[in-house]
């Protein structure tokens, strides 16, 4: 079979809760397109039979674009994103099924834990400054987690492990309302199925020796121990200036003047297309300068450009730099 739709899941009330936040999610994305993807919607039953419905349909030869499971976090107030999941079954409660187990194995042989397929560092990229949506290590031992780690291994199985796969808990209806919830999750549906394309925009910035900045990305990064120039994404609405502005105060701390478009270029990457920007923002004093994204700054003259591993998309236009001059 062809994998040409999305899945998105969710589940019914379970212990004293009246309601599921992930079953109303769940119904009004079935009533509405995402972006012109075809979804197929399913309610799991909250039990064993429930949590392996996904997998056996996976084993059984169905094929997705991308699968979204959706589960009610009675005590979280954001949307989680759910980083791994975990072959560990330990039950406060009884599931609907009446079923309680303590520390049993969600899959006997399979490994302790499975991380998400989902593109993570384009997860990060659309949600860098949404405050409802984050990342979160720890998906339960409850049938929620139960489901993610049996989706995941069924895929590993018969080596389909780049189907994007996420859990996604939700907080309940008090805390975020349900159209917003909607909303949210629609946008992350279209991130891991849809290729996107980011406009950037970044900062040339120079010291009173004529060397540019470099930046590092963090070792927490999905680009860890690669360079860039300090910059970010655009958000919706904003002109190329008034997010050069942000982000770098965001970002180095300091109050940038972009005076001078340098260069325009469209990357391909893998996973995403990259329009990118470079401005020229003049002159700034390094004792100004503060890290609060990256790990390491290094002042670069035109000799020493192809001393640190830039970014694919930095990396043509470095190169040219060292051949011809930075320009200003």
């Amino acid at each position: 079979m062809v994998r040409d739709r999305l899945l998105i899941t969710g589940f019914p009330p379970f212990s004293n809760n009246r309601k599921n936040v992930s079953q109303e999610v769940l119904s009004r994305i079935s009533e509405s397109s995402v972006y012109g993807i075809e979804v197929e919607t399913q309610l799991l039953t909250v039990d064993e039979i429930g949590s392996s419905i996904i997998a056996n349909r996976i084993l059984d030869g169905a094929r997705f674009s991308g699968i979204i499971h959706l589960g009610l976090a009675v005590k979280r107030e954001k949307i989680n994103l759910e980083r791994f999941a975990s072959n560990l079954i330990s039950m406060k409660e009884p599931d609907n099924s009446g079923r309680l187990l303590d520390s049993e194995q969600v899959v006997i042989g399979a490994p302790s834990s499975l991380e998400t397929t989902a593109p993570i560092h384009i997860l990060d990229e659309e949600f860098e400054h949404d405050e409802l949506v984050y990342w979160s290590n720890d998906a339960g031992t409850f049938v929620c987690n139960e489901t993610y780690f049996r989706t995941l291994n069924a895929l590993n199985q018969i080596g389909l492990s780049n189907t994007p796969v996420v859990f996604i808990h939700l907080p309940p209806e008090g805390k975020i309302p349900v159209e917003k919830q909607v909303d949210k999750v629609i946008q992350i549906a279209s991130t891991i199925v849809t290729r996107p394309t980011y406009d950037v925009v970044a900062g040339l910035l120079f010291d009173n020796k004529g060397r540019i900045l470099a930046c590092k990305r963090p070792a927490q990064d999905a680009w860890a121990g690669w360079w860039e120039f300090p910059g970010g994404k655009m958000d919706q609405g904003e002109t190329a200036s008034d997010a050069l502005v942000r982000e770098l105060k965001e970002e180095i701390g300091i109050t940038a003047n972009p005076r001078k478009l340098i260069e325009s270029t469209t990357f391909e990457y893998d996973d995403r297309t990259v329009k990118l920007q470079i401005w020229n923002c003049g002159i700034v004093d390094e004792k100004e300068i503060i890290l609060n994204e990256h790990d390491e700054s290094r002042w670069l003259s035109r000799d020493e450009l192809m001393d640190v591993k830039w970014l694919p998309a930095d990396l043509p236009i470095i190169s040219r730099w060292s051949l011809e001059g930075i320009p200003n």
